[in-house]
């Protein structure tokens, strides 16, 4: 069965409880973002310092982590593709991996980045005209700060979380989930300190990211009675995208 309940006997979730969950993420995040908004200039200009040098680390390196866990996701599809292999069992894990990194980081973010047009903190220039609130788009051209590729890149290894919680135990998803939060949350400082993001910014990818992560995750988890509707975002999606692999 090439399913993820192979890797450690799921417990059952309630749709009821999934959906509660999710009203509740969502309703969180946007009551963050307006109150984001009171202080998001205040803090940006009292923090940013473009010499910081954990900025310039984050800058360069901080979605690495990221990009490494979506390789090794790719290898684990493409080599768990042949019957009996040992991997074939985390292809739906590998698969939300990717399928969220492909929606929210590259196609959502990179889109409302280029269409939203909001400047960036060291970019306002003297009398901080240019500033506009995240919910106030300036139109292509204007800057690239809505929303933070770097944290919506972060968080987009969330399935490892919510894979951990349900496959793993609550101990051992409550340190992946630990683990997680803190790299995004790592990624979204560096990138304020930096000058390159207000705080919204950062708020709105992380959100979003978990948001698409938790949906993404609840389908490609789902338990055995559910397995063939499950598995269409799986194989067809991930199949579609990869060639034919007969060879371990």
């Amino acid at each position: 069965m090439d399913t993820a309940v192979q890797a450690g006997g799921g417990r059952q979730r309630s749709p009821r409880i999934f959906r509660f969950a999710l009203a509740a993420g969502f309703i969180s995040w946007v009551a963050l973002l307006i109150l984001s908004s009171t202080w998001d200039l205040r803090f940006s200009l009292n923090v940013a310092d473009a010499s910081a040098f954990y900025g310039k680390l984050v800058s360069r390196f901080g979605e690495m982590p990221a990009w490494l866990a979506v390789a090794a996701c790719v290898f684990v599809l493409v080599r768990g593709r042949k019957e009996g292999s040992r991997l074939r069992r985390y292809r739906p894990l590998a698969a939300a991996v990717l399928i969220v990194a492909l929606a929210e980081p590259l196609l959502v973010t990179q889109s409302l980045k280029f269409l939203w047009g909001r400047v960036r903190p060291r970019n306002l220039g003297p009398g901080l005209s240019a500033y506009t609130p995240f919910y106030l788009p300036a139109g292509p051209g204007a800057g690239e700060s809505f929303p933070s590729g770097h944290v919506a890149m972060a968080f987009s290894v969330a399935p490892l979380a919510f894979y951990a919680v349900r496959y793993m135990g609550r101990a051992r998803g409550l340190v992946i989930w630990i683990f997680v939060l803190a790299y995004g949350l790592a990624v979204a400082w560096g990138r304020i300190l930096a000058g390159a993001h207000f705080p919204s910014d950062c708020i709105f990818s992380a959100g979003l990211t978990l948001l698409v992560a938790a949906v993404v995750s609840a389908t490609a988890f789902r338990e055995p009675t559910d397995s063939r509707r499950s598995s269409s975002l799986t194989s067809r999606t991930v199949d579609g995208m990869l060639p034919a692999n007969d060879t371990d």
